[in-house]
C-alpha cells in the first residue's frame, strides 16, 4: 500500500526535504512518490496537478507564504477535499503555532529535528487510523449507523479509536454538504458523546448546529465547552458566529477579539474585527489591526486587490496616511513595483476618495467614473462587495443619487447570496445606515423637469433643473439640459448655480470622447470654451 502513496514534502531547507524522503524510502515508500517543494507557490502547483496523500508542511517557509497560509490556501481553493493525511514540521511548538493550525485540523505535528522513530511511530498510528476509518465508512455505506454499531461492539480497540473512527466517518458525510446526511451525522456524533466526551465530534456537532441554525442547542453545548477549553480557536470562531447569527455583534466581536488575540494569522476573522469597528468608529482598535492585516496580508489567501483597497479606504479616514498618494499606499501593501490592470480600478476609486477629502469634486468624479468603467472590463472575479461598498460610499458623497440606487442594489445581492454568513450579518449592518434617501416623490419631480425641458418651457425647466441637482450631480441627461439650458441663457448667473454648471460640463468634458452634440455645442457657444480650472 505504501509504495503507492503519494508524497508532498513542503520545506525551505533541502536537507530537511532529503532527510524527511530518506525516512520515508526507509519506510517503504517507493521514491517516486514523493515529490518535494520549497515554497508555497510550488506547492500549491503540485497540489492543482495531482491528490496527495500525505503532506508533510513546514510552518516557516523563509521568503512568501508560510505554512500555516499555505494550508489555508489550500483548503480556501479546494484542493484538499480527497482528506490527505496532513502532518506540520515545526521548530516552534509554541502555543500560538499549534493553535493557529488547529483551526485546520492535522493529523499529527512532527517538532524539528526529526527522528526517525517517532516519524515511524507516528506514521504507523495514523495509517492504522485511517485504515480503520476507511473500513469504517464502508460499513456505513452497507449497512448504514447499524454497521458502525457492530464495529465498537465487536472490536477490543480502545475507546478513543472507535471515537476518532466515528468522528472521521461523520466528518466525511459533512464535506458531503447533503442536507438529507444531516440526521446520520448528529446520530453518530451523539453516539460518541455518549461513551466518550469527545472534542473533535463535539466541535463537529457545534459545526453542523451552527449550519443548521440550531441556536438554542447550540449555545449550551459552546458555553460548556467553552469552560473547559477558554482559549480554544475553533470555540471561540463557532461562538462568535452564533453570536453574530443572532444580531448579538458586541458579544460577536468579544467573541472574535479573543480568538484574534490568540492566533493573529486568520484575515478572514480580522477582517470581520474591521468591519465591526468601521461601523462602530472604534478607531483606536481599527489602527492596530491595520497594521496587522498588512503584515499578514501578503502571500495569504486574501492577498488580492479588493481587500488592498479595504485597508486602504479605511486608513484614508482614520489614520495619519490620508494625505499620502495612493499609489504610494497600495505599493507598501503589495511590495509591488507596478500597478496591474486589475488594481487599477480600486486605485482610482481611492483616489476619488482623497479628492473629495480635498473638495476637489471634479477630479473625484472622473475618477470615480474611470474606476467604474474599468471595473466593467475585469473579469468578474474582481468584482467584490468592497469595491461597491466604497463606490456607494463616493456616490453618497458626491449626491450621484442614481449610483448610490445601483450600487445599493448590487451590494443587497451580494449579501442575499450569502446571507447566513457572520460577515454578511455585519455588512448589513452598515448598508442599513447607507440606504439611498431617493422617493418617488424626487423621481416625479426629475420626470417633470424633463417634461418642461420637452415643452419648451426653458426657464422654468432650468429652475427645476437647478433645484434638483444638489441631488443628482453629473447626471447625464439633467447634465446635458443644463449645459444647454445654460449656454443658450435659460439659466441666471447666480454663483452657485454657475459652480452646478461647472460640474454638468465637467460631465462631459471629463470623457475621453466626448460626444458630437456637446463638441458641436462647444464651437458654438463661447461660454463653453472657458477652462474649467
Amino acid at each position: 500500500m505504501r509504495r503507492t502513496q503519494s508524497v508532498l514534502i513542503v520545506d525551505d531547507s533541502s536537507i530537511i526535504q532529503q532527510t524527511t524522503k530518506l525516512i520515508l524510502v526507509n519506510g517503504q515508500f517507493q521514491s517516486a512518490n514523493i515529490f518535494c517543494a520549497s515554497n508555497a507557490s510550488e506547492a500549491i502547483k503540485y497540489c492543482q496537478q495531482q491528490d496527495f496523500d500525505i503532506l508533510f508542511l513546514d510552518f516557516n517557509l523563509g521568503f512568501g507564504s508560510t505554512g500555516l497560509q499555505l494550508l489555508e490556501r489550500l483548503h480556501h481553493n479546494g484542493l484538499l477535499q480527497h482528506s490527505p493525511l496532513i502532518f506540520i514540521l515545526t521548530a516552534d511548538d509554541s502555543p500560538a503555532v499549534l493553535m493557529g493550525f488547529s483551526e485546520y485540523q492535522p493529523d499529527d505535528y512532527l517538532v524539528k529535528p526529526l527522528r526517525l522513530n517517532t516519524l515511524k511511530q507516528r506514521l504507523e498510528y495514523s495509517f492504522e487510523q485511517r485504515v480503520i476509518n476507511d473500513h469504517a465508512f464502508e460499513r456505513y455505506l452497507h449497512s448504514g449507523i447499524s454497521g458502525i454499531k457492530a464495529i465498537c461492539t465487536k472490536s477490543n480497540s480502545p475507546q478513543s479509536t472507535h471515537s476518532t473512527m466515528i468522528t472521521a466517518v461523520a466528518k466525511r458525510l459533512f464535506n458531503q454538504k447533503k442536507p438529507h446526511l444531516d440526521a446520520d451525522i448528529e446520530a453518530l456524533l451523539t453516539l460518541i458523546q455518549y461513551q466518550e466526551q469527545s472534542l473533535p465530534a463535539q466541535l463537529l456537532l457545534a459545526k453542523l448546529w451552527l449550519r443548521q441554525q440550531k441556536f438554542q442547542a447550540l449555545e449550551p453545548l459552546l458555553v460548556k465547552l467553552r469552560r473547559l477549553y477558554p482559549d480554544h480557536l475553533m470555540l471561540l470562531e463557532y461562538s462568535a458566529c452564533l453570536a453574530l447569527l443572532q444580531n448579538k455583534i458586541t458579544q460577536g466581536y468579544d467573541f472574535w477579539l479573543q480568538a484574534h488575540n490568540v492566533s493573529k494569522n486568520n484575515l478572514h476573522r480580522l477582517f470581520g474585527l474591521l468591519w465591526i469597528e468601521c461601523h462602530f468608529h472604534n478607531h483606536s482598535a481599527m489602527q492596530q489591526h491595520l497594521r496587522e492585516a498588512i503584515s499578514y496580508l501578503r502571500h495569504s489567501v486574501w492577498d488580492k486587490p479588493c481587500y488592498h483597497a479595504f485597508i486602504i479606504w479605511l486608513q484614508l479616514q482614520h489614520s495619519d496616511k490620508k494625505s499620502l498618494p495612493i499609489e504610494r499606499l497600495w505599493r507598501t501593501i503589495s511590495q509591488q513595483k507596478t500597478i496591474t490592470k486589475n488594481e487599477r480600478p480600486f486605485i482610482y476609486l481611492l483616489q476619488a476618495w482623497q479628492y473629495l477629502d480635498s473638495d476637489n469634486t471634479l477630479n473625484a468624479y472622473k475618477s470615480y467614473i474611470a474606476a467604474l468603467d474599468m471595473i466593467q472590463q475585469t473579469s468578474p472575479e474582481h468584482h467584490s462587495f468592497e469595491f461597491d461598498a466604497i463606490a456607494l460610499c463616493i456616490s453618497n458623497r458626491l449626491a450621484m443619487t442614481r449610483h448610490q440606487i445601483t450600487c445599493y442594489q448590487r451590494l443587497q445581492h451580494n449579501l442575499n447570496q450569502h446571507s447566513n454568513e457572520p460577515h454578511s450579518i455585519i455588512k448589513n449592518m452598515w448598508l442599513e445606515t447607507m440606504q439611498p434617501t431617493s422617493s418617488n416623490q424626487d423621481d416625479e419631480k426629475y420626470r417633470y423637469a424633463l417634461r418642461l425641458v420637452k415643452q419648451k418651457y426653458y426657464i422654468e425647466a432650468g429652475q427645476a433643473i437647478l433645484q434638483l441637482w444638489p441631488h443628482y450631480r453629473f447626471d447625464e441627461v439633467l447634465a446635458r439640459c443644463l449645459v444647454e439650458l445654460s449656454s443658450r441663457g435659460y439659466v441666471d448667473g447666480d454663483p452657485q448655480h454657475q459652480l452646478w454648471i461647472k460640474e454638468a460640463r465637467w460631465t462631459f468634458e471629463s470623457q475621453d470622447f466626448k460626444p458630437d452634440w456637446y463638441l458641436k455645442l462647444k464651437a458654438q457657444y463661447r461660454s463653453l470654451q472657458r477652462p474649467l480650472y
